[in-house]
């Protein structure tokens, strides 16, 4: 067997290689990802995570402009909870059936003391510029192929220009 051969062989192994042991890498250090604790941890057991930084997401089911609260409900794996949130700002122009985000310290029972509470109602232009710049993005990646490659019908293949 020649050098090209093996070289053909070699440098691909050794390429899948790196990417199998970076995928590991990152599935060890999983928890270092994300500092804090999921949905479904603090539905399971929300005794653990008191006094604890969280950052949920959840639809407004309930606003007390009064007492600057809210109740929202939070989506797990294990089915949905509800959450009072306090010191929510009700200058986010939210209303109920809005999703928002929050940020703030885990109190226990279900009660979360925000920092910070962002609205985050998709509006309806976000999809179509998305498929836009999606088809765009197609497009110019069509014309720079085909400007260096054209296809040979005679072999079902792509040629070189």
């Amino acid at each position: 067997m020649n050098r090209t051969a093996i070289a053909r062989i070699i440098i691909p192994l050794i390429l899948i290689g790196g990417v199998v042991s970076l995928g590991v890498h990152y599935d060890l250090q999983e928890d270092n990802h994300d500092p804090y604790p999921d949905s479904t941890d603090l539905k399971i057991s929300p005794g653990e995570y008191v006094d604890r930084q969280v950052f949920v997401f959840g639809i407004v089911e309930e606003l007390s402009e009064e007492q600057n609260a809210a109740r929202i409900r939070i989506e797990t794996d294990e089915g949905p909870f509800t959450a009072e949130i306090t010191r929510f700002s009700t200058q986010n122009s939210v209303q109920s059936g809005g999703t928002v985000q929050v940020y703030g310290v885990f109190e226990g029972e279900y009660l979360i003391q925000a920092d910070n509470v962002r609205v985050v109602n998709p509006a309806g232009s976000s999809k179509v510029y998305k498929y836009v710049a999606s088809v765009v993005a197609a497009v110019l990646v069509m014309i720079l192929f085909f400007r260096y490659w054209r296809l040979n019908i005679q072999t079902l293949g792509f040629k070189l220009r």
